[in-house]
C-alpha cells in the first residue's frame, strides 16, 4: 500500500522531504556573474578583433604586447571558459545519471581547464614572445 501512495503523490510531494541541495543558488549567482562580466568583454572582444584584421602578424603581436589589450582578451577567456564550464555542469547534473554523471564532469573540468590553459598560453605567446 505504501508504493501505491506514493505514485499518487504530487512532485512536490515527493520531493519535499528530501530538502534542499544548498547548491543551485550559488552556481546560479557565479552564472550570472560570469555572464555580466562577459558583456562588456565581449563588446572590447569585438572591438579588439575589428582593430586587428587591417594588421598583419607582427601587428597582431604589437597590438597584443599592450596591457590593456591582452589583459581584455585574457579575461574575456577566462570568464567565458568558466561561464561555459558552469553551464555543462548544470546540464550534466540535470541530464545525466549515474557513474556517467561522475566521469561527465571530470571530462568537463578538465576540457574547460584545457581549453583555458591552451588559450592564455596562445595569447602570451603571441603578444609576449
Amino acid at each position: 500500500m505504501a508504493n501505491f501512495e506514493k505514485t499518487l503523490r504530487a512532485p512536490l510531494g515527493r520531493a519535499r522531504h528530501f530538502g534542499s541541495a544548498r547548491e543551485g543558488a550559488d552556481e546560479n549567482w557565479r552564472q550570472r556573474v560570469t555572464a555580466a562580466a562577459l558583456i562588456p568583454l565581449s563588446i572590447a572582444f569585438v572591438w579588439l578583433v575589428l582593430s586587428l584584421l587591417s594588421k598583419d602578424y607582427n601587428g597582431v603581436r604589437a597590438e597584443l604586447g599592450h596591457p590593456i589589450p591582452a589583459i581584455a582578451l585574457l579575461l574575456f577567456v577566462l570568464f567565458g571558459v568558466y561561464h561555459m564550464q558552469i553551464g555543462m555542469r548544470s546540464i550534466i547534473l540535470d541530464y545525466v545519471h549515474g557513474h556517467a554523471r561522475e566521469w561527465a564532469l571530470i571530462v568537463n573540468a578538465l576540457f574547460a581547464a584545457a581549453l583555458a590553459l591552451v588559450c592564455v598560453y596562445a595569447e602570451l605567446r603571441i603578444g609576449f614572445v
